[in-house]
């Protein structure tokens, strides 16, 4: 089953400086909705932040927060002392835990945009750690780049705590990655800055598409260059226990 979630129907939130549409965001109101999670993820969104605007302090808990950057940079800040800059291609992974309070801001003069991918921890409590992948290296023609993964089977450049796995590739016009699901998982695809095809169902660009109960799945980019995000859960899954 391959379920396509165009951009321009996707929900979210207008904000000063900020506008965000979600992929998936799990709360108790949409629980019985497509939209509330896939696996452990309960959190997708594409945000984009003007220029010198972004998210003050605020808090999280026992999530593990991936950020990919589409365009533009992202400052971050937070209270173990950890901060830093990402720029587009970065990637970041962060362990909230037993409980962090961080900023996200986009102190450039362009626009920010930035995937937030969150998932359940695999167990609640842990020492909050985040990590900055700074300038992932491509992969191979064919293949992806795991940017962090928490799934026995599959290796990370970062390590998440929880079994899924985010990864991505750049595609030029007429190129296609073939990539396995291992039996028991799914995976969400994402056409980041251009259209893209999975298994011949057309993905618009920003748009998504679901994936479940495919053995197998081709990406394409028929038409335009684009880069493609992948990510890889378990379909069985259950919340730790607070």
């Amino acid at each position: 089953m391959i379920r396509i979630a165009p951009f321009g129907k996707l929900s979210g939130v207008d904000a000063p400086g900020l506008r965000i549409r979600d992929h998936f965001r799990g709360s108790p109101e949409n629980a019985d909705t497509p939209v509330f999670g896939l696996g452990p993820m309960r959190v997708l969104a594409d945000t984009q932040i003007a220029p010198q605007t972004g998210f003050p302090m605020h808090g999280h808990r026992d999530f593990e927060i991936v950020t990919y950057v589409c365009e533009g940079m992202i400052a971050h800040e937070d209270t173990t002392g950890a901060k830093g800059i990402l720029r587009m291609g970065d990637v970041q992974a962060m362990t909230t835990g037993s409980g962090v309070m961080h900023s996200e801001s986009n102190p450039g003069d362009d626009p920010t945009r930035v995937y937030q991918m969150w998932f359940h921890a695999e167990k609640p409590g842990l020492t909050p750690d985040y990590t900055d992948l700074i300038a992932p290296p491509a992969a191979p023609p064919g293949n992806f780049t795991i940017y962090a993964s928490g799934a026995a089977h599959i290796d990370g450049l970062i390590k998440i705590r929880q079994d899924a796995a985010v990864m991505g590739a750049s595609l030029q016009r007429g190129e296609s990655i073939l990539r396995d699901l291992a039996p028991g998982r799914m995976a969400y695809v994402l056409a980041v800055d251009g259209p893209l095809a999975v298994n011949d169902f057309g993905i618009p660009q920003r748009g998504g598409a679901e994936i479940r109960d495919e053995g197998s799945i081709r990406i394409a980019a028929s038409e335009t260059p684009s880069r493609v995000l992948l990510i890889d859960v378990a379909e069985e899954y259950t919340a730790p226990a607070a």
